[in-house]
């Protein structure tokens, strides 16, 4: 049981990355000024994979942090830290937020980029 644990961990944080890299990528994406109509192509068709692996993190995220949670307690608990890893967690999670709701704006703006995109070239 405990290797499941360890796997649902690293799944956990490696869905968390995947969410940080995706926030990068639209962040670094978003900012540009596309003229040229090829590479809005280019840019639109990325963004869709980017947005797509997004999705995928996200619910990794869920998933596995439901896991994690439940497990916490049996598996990870470190007695010689006490309550200060509960203090840790928290400060953790609030930074882990933050970095999260900047990139769900990312993530709603490139959205709405993608739908645009595709809007205009069906009309």
């Amino acid at each position: 049981m405990a290797i499941l644990v360890l796997l649902n961990n690293f799944l956990h944080d490696f869905s968390a990355a995947g969410w940080l890299f995706g926030s990068l990528l639209l962040w670094s994406m978003m900012r540009k000024d596309i003229s040229n109509p090829g590479a809005g192509r280019f840019i639109t068709d990325t963004l869709k994979t980017v947005l797509f692996w997004m999705r995928i993190s996200l619910a990794g995220i869920v998933v596995f942090g439901i896991v994690r949670t439940l497990a916490y307690k049996s598996y990870e608990w470190n007695a010689a830290a006490g309550q200060s890893q509960i203090t840790l967690l928290i400060i953790k999670h609030v930074i882990l937020t933050g970095i999260f709701a900047v990139g769900l704006l990312y993530y709603i703006r490139a959205r709405k980029f993608v739908r645009k995109a595709v809007n205009e070239k069906i009309e």
